[in-house]
């Protein structure tokens, strides 16, 4: 997914739920490790949430932790849930191959 197609998706994400937000959040651990966590904010709570990979990564301490709304996953059921999804993505057409779709 390049730039302008995450932008687009931010704005329509944004235009369901105003208030919600994904904020890339960071904190030191007391070993100096720098762990990164992806939170969805929807303005009355926050939780830790992503579809693209681990929600909460520590790489010095190679630790790796998946959730889906705050639910905590292990990789093979992240997985399985995320294979589970239907359809295409809003940003593909269905189309035959080597034809293109122009807006």
């Amino acid at each position: 997914m390049n730039e302008t197609q995450k932008e687009r998706y931010e704005k329509i994400q944004r235009s369901l739920n105003p208030k919600t937000k994904v904020r890339n959040v960071y904190k030191i651990e007391e070993d100096g490790s720098k762990t990164k966590a992806k939170v969805l904010d929807t303005g009355d709570r926050a939780v830790f949430h992503c579809e693209e990979g681990p929600a909460l990564i520590n790489e010095e301490q190679r630790r790796k932790e998946y959730y889906l709304n705050g639910i905590e996953y292990d990789f093979d059921t992240w997985n399985e849930i995320m294979k589970g999804k239907e359809g295409l993505p809003w940003y593909k057409q269905a189309a035959a191959k080597g034809v293109t779709h122009r807006n």
